[in-house]
């Protein structure tokens, strides 16, 4: 250890110091070669023309401001740089480890079989062109590359940030927990497999990812433009204000949920987004291939001359004004045209299902619908092409919202096939006959070559519609031109049909329904003598396990007869004129009732009866079955203006229980009650509170004679019981706190074990909207009702009115199976 403050000259040959003490204090002028064979930190000054030369297994730091210019040689050990100057201006080969622990502009080459570190918390910049090969780690701070080959070839292990701020092909390997940053106006491409994990940033030019994992598996934050040329799935979310281009020949999928808001360019190949946020916020210009394989709505407008292809089994939603030319082609699932710009201007190819569902035309080249796929236009859309071809099994589904409006579809050429299916049988006063009211459906420059192999109304057989007499075909007198007429049975005599007139709705399938929006008046003036049917004219017979829905006010006088499946009244609709005392008549199969609908008449309920918002019986009503309400929440009356009967019915009610202010459905008799009947209370997010006279639910207007249990008696909700009480005529709910002895008051008690066996107390009164359970009180099935009690009478859009549908079952006290339906589509008269 020597102490000498001279400085050292050397001036030929190798000088080794064994020791960072070795040369004393002072400056080392090397004009040769020094070798440090030690550890530790040399601070000594070197300057001179020679050599500086690294050895031994310890790590030794230089921190001084060396100007020595013969270079520098790692041959073992590590060698620190604390300044980017302590390595002289020489190059430096590495054949060990060379650490640099500092910031600024390092602009020796290095070469060699070494590695380099980059260590502390500064920015340091690689400038020169490197060719080392043991790879470069990357444990604090950040290393800045201003040239691909400035990492040399090895692999880059990165711990902290890595900035390529550099145009090039950059392949080298990078793993490691740190960042990788692209700046600076180059494009630059990562070509390596790489597995880093902290994310992407791109500040400035554009990043080329030529391999799916380029990009390391971290998020992308892209805020200039990111160029994916690659196949394969690329899942990293990316983000930022910056642009996606695809480019290449290959399919790349994106599958994140993305939220760049820059828009995304196709240039080549086929790029797949798994979900409508697969691309972000921005526009699409599509020059190649969109896949949109995903269900939702897909709102970026989408321009270029590519095509757009649906694929999958979801339903996906284009809402854009989209100007791309390159055609759509739906292969899989069901797309849907929101916009009548939506699909572009190009070819449509559909080989499953597409709806045009715009209000406004929309225009096309060609629209083929292949074998097994449907092409439905909604209400208020029509569709103007050069040529319209619906191959052999294909269907064509058109819904018709007015008889004297302009043909549906209209075409240069049109070559039909396949099955023609009609919903929505326009707005007509009473009916159409085949001579007075015929709709030109498609209307063509040339002769319509061929004809529909099928036709059917809301999926079922015209030939089976045994309420409408339909038909469609070529006109005879005019072969552009195809027609479609039709009548409504009920009117068929009046009208002068070719069929006779009858009263009788039969929807077979269950799941089916069909809507009519036609009022239904006494013909009984009009029919014909010799006819085969026998009906008065005056009375309906609801048949099938499908739902009928009158959506009118209908003043026909005779009887109402639900066999089977459901009928339902729509908003405002009537049965009957004003003081009209005609019967509907609910079989023990069937289901009857409706939403802020009246009845003029009496009801006579074996099945079940069901009220929404508010439903009015302006007469008697006997109950031997299921009076529910069909909504899952409270606030639901149903008035009927004369006497009730219930032979051992039930009825369904939704209630908060509380204090005597508590939202309840309710039960108003302007008239008499009679028999007896069971009420089952649904509590709706009631936490159960002191009553005084009690939550009024049954109101009884004249002599109150019906006598009204409480199912199980009680209906308990945290510290309080809940009992049914009758007080001048009228019946209230009552609580008690659970520590208050019985008053002896008209209570029924609670199940005693004995052979009747009841559902639990707690069931759910199903709405018809989330397909839950009510439980009645001797099986625990499901009451279903046929609507969800909203605007069941829905504009003429082509929408379906679905009421839900869990097969499950109410067994009313006779065990008669009452099993109510859900329609799944639907087809409209008026």
């Amino acid at each position: 250890a020597n102490s000498y403050t001279g400085g050292t000259l050397i001036s030929g040959g190798t000088l080794i110091a064994s020791n960072v003490e070795a040369l004393g204090t002072g400056d080392v002028t090397d004009n040769a070669v020094l070798e440090l064979n030690t550890g530790g930190d040399f601070d000594n000054a070197i300057s001179g023309s020679g050599q500086v030369e690294k050895s031994g297994d310890e790590t030794l730091t230089l921190s001084g401001a060396n100007s020595y210019t013969g270079g520098t040689l790692i041959s073992s050990g590590t060698l620190v740089a604390n300044d980017v100057n302590a390595l002289g201006t020489g190059d430096v080969t590495d054949n060990a480890v060379l650490e640099l622990n500092t910031g600024g502009t390092f602009d020796n080459a290095i070469s060699g079989s070494g590695q380099v570190v980059k260590s502390g918390d500064e920015t340091l910049t690689l400038s020169g062109s490197n060719t080392y090969t043991g790879g470069t780690t990357i444990n604090d701070g950040t290393l800045i590359a201003t040239s691909v080959d400035a990492l040399g070839s090895g692999d880059v292990t990165d711990n902290a940030v890595l900035e390529l701020n550099t145009g090039g092909d950059f392949d080298n390997a990078i793993s490691g927990s740190g960042q990788v940053v692209k700046s600076g106006d180059e494009t630059l491409t990562l070509s390596g497999t790489n597995s880093y994990t902290d994310g992407t940033l791109i500040s400035g030019g554009t990043l080329v990812a030529t391999n799916l994992e380029a990009l390391g598996t971290g998020d992308v934050t892209n805020n200039a433009t990111l160029e994916l040329n690659t196949g394969g799935t690329f899942d990293n979310a990316i983000s930022g204000s910056g642009q996606v281009v695809k480019s290449g020949d290959d399919a790349l999928t994106l599958s994140g949920s993305n939220t760049y808001t820059g828009g995304t360019t196709i240039s080549g190949g086929t790029l797949i987004a798994t979900s409508v946020d697969a691309l972000g916020s921005g526009d699409v210009t599509d020059n190649a291939v969109l896949e949109l394989n995903t269900g939702g709505t897909f709102d970026n407008a989408i321009s270029g001359s590519g095509q757009v292809v649906k694929s999958g089994d979801k339903t996906l939603t284009l809402s854009g004004s989209n100007t791309y030319t390159g055609g759509t082609t739906i292969s899989g699932g069901t797309l849907i045209a929101s916009n009548v710009e939506a699909l572009g201007s190009g070819n449509i190819d559909n080989y499953a299902s597409l709806q045009l569902n715009a209000s406004g035309q929309f225009v096309t080249a060609n629209l083929t619908t292949h074998d097994n796929a449907t092409t439905a236009i909604g209400a208020g859309s029509t569709l103007r092409a050069n040529t319209l071809t619906q191959e052999a099994n294909s269907t064509l589904a058109v819904h018709l919202t007015d008889s004297n409006s302009g043909a549906i579809v209209t075409a240069d050429h049109a070559n039909l096939g396949g099955t023609l299916d009609i919903t929505g049988i326009g707005n007509v006063a009473k009916s159409w006959t085949r001579d007075a009211y015929a709709y030109t459906l498609i209307d063509t420059d040339s002769a319509i070559n061929s004809d529909f192999a099928q036709f059917t109304v809301a999926g079922m057989d015209a030939k089976q519609v045994d309420f409408l007499t339909v038909d469609g075909r070529v006109n005879a007198a005019d072969d552009t031109r195809y027609d479609v007429t039709a009548s409504l049975s009920w009117y068929a005599d009046s009208d002068n049909a070719a069929t006779d007139a009858h009263g009788t709705f039969t929807l077979s399938e269950q799941g089916h329904s069909f809507t009519l929006n036609t009022a239904l008046t006494d013909v009984d003036a009009t029919l014909n003598p010799d006819s085969a049917t026998d009906w008065d004219g005056k009375s309906l017979i609801k048949r099938g396990a499908g739902t009928l829905i009158l959506g009118a006010q209908n003043t026909y006088s005779g009887d109402t007869d639900v066999q089977e499946g459901a009928l339902w009244l729509a908003e405002t609709a009537t049965i009957g004129s004003a003081g009209s005392a005609q019967a509907v008549n609910i079989a023990a199969n069937a289901a009857f009732g409706g939403h802020n609908a009246t009845v003029n008449g009496h009801v006579n309920n074996l099945g079940s009866l069901y009220f929404v918002d508010t439903f009015t019986v302006n007469g008697d009503v006997v109950n031997s079955s299921a009076m529910i309400s069909g909504s899952d929440q409270p606030n639901n009356t149903l008035t009927i203006a004369g006497n009730y009967t219930g032979n051992d019915g039930h009825l369904y009610l939704n209630t908060q229980l509380g204090d005597d202010s508590s939202p309840t459905d309710k039960l108003i008799v302007t008239g008499d009650t009679a028999g007896s009947t069971t009420l089952h209370i649904t509590n709706v997010n009631g936490l159960g509170a002191q009553t005084v006279n009690g939550i009024e639910v049954i109101e009884v207007g004249g002599q109150s004679d019906g006598d009204f249990t409480l199912y199980k008696g009680h209906v308990d909700i945290n510290a309080w019981t809940y009992t049914l009480k009758q007080d001048g005529g009228d019946w209230y709910l009552r609580s008690e706190s659970d520590d208050v002895p019985d008053d002896g008051g008209d209570v029924t008690p609670p199940d005693d074990g004995g052979d009747v066996i009841p559902p639990d107390d707690g069931g759910d009164v199903t709405p018809p909207d989330d397909g839950g359970d009510v439980t009645p009180p001797d099986d625990g099935g499901d009451v279903t009702p046929p609507d969800d009690g909203g605007d069941v009478t829905p504009p003429d859009d082509g929408g379906d009115v679905t009421p839900p549908d869990d097969d499950g079952d109410i067994t009313p006290p006779d065990g008669g199976d009452v099993t109510p339906v859900a329609p799944q589509y639907r087809a409209d008269i008026g």
